[in-house]
């Protein structure tokens, strides 16, 4: 199993927008007088700490089944067959972060989250494995996100990532 810690300086900056919200917060229900306003404004900061949180990433964990993202109160797990699809997408120098389309159950067989159609899971692999033009409607709000920039070493990650999904692809497409 292979760890990758996460980059101080992708940490810092969700830390301190994160702790700031939090001040904010406290600094409004104790000092200013309880009532409509004051529980208006901390709901609205509040709507803002999940984005925040989403960019803490402590380390990922990798070895040859599945990928875990740990954050601090929660854990993303992505095992590599049942990726269907990827997608990479480069933000700025070496910043990439991997949308993973995963199957799920669907009417007694499996489809693929994100993706319409809904295609059984093998006939999305078969289509993605093929050099043709893939011709789906794609929603990567439902896609598992990786962000492989916030670690040391995310471009290893971002390469091993996709060796060991395009392993497993190659061995689903060998037993239909």
């Amino acid at each position: 199993m292979t760890e990758y810690k996460g980059r101080w300086e992708a940490i810092r900056g969700p830390l301190i927008v994160t702790a700031a919200l939090i001040a904010l917060i406290t600094c409004i229900y104790v000092l200013v007088p309880h009532g409509f306003w004051a529980y208006f404004f901390i709901g609205l900061l509040l709507l803002f700490i999940p984005t925040a949180y989403s960019g803490l990433i402590l380390k990922m964990t990798m070895d040859e089944k599945k990928i875990v993202v740990v954050r601090p109160f929660t854990r993303v797990t992505v095992k590599f067959e049942d990726v269907a699809l990827c997608a990479v997408n480069c933000v700025g120098d070496g910043k990439y972060l991997i949308f993973a389309f995963v199957k799920q159950r669907y009417r007694g067989g499996y489809t693929v989250k994100g993706i319409k159609p809904k295609l059984p899971f093998d006939e999305v692999i078969k289509m993605s494995l093929k050099e043709e033009c893939l011709d789906l409607d794609v929603n990567f709000n439902r896609a598992k996100k990786i962000p492989v920039s916030f670690v040391e070493n995310g471009e290893e990650l971002k390469d091993r990532f996709l060796l060991e999904v395009g392993k497993h692809q190659v061995k689903i497409m060998e037993e239909v």
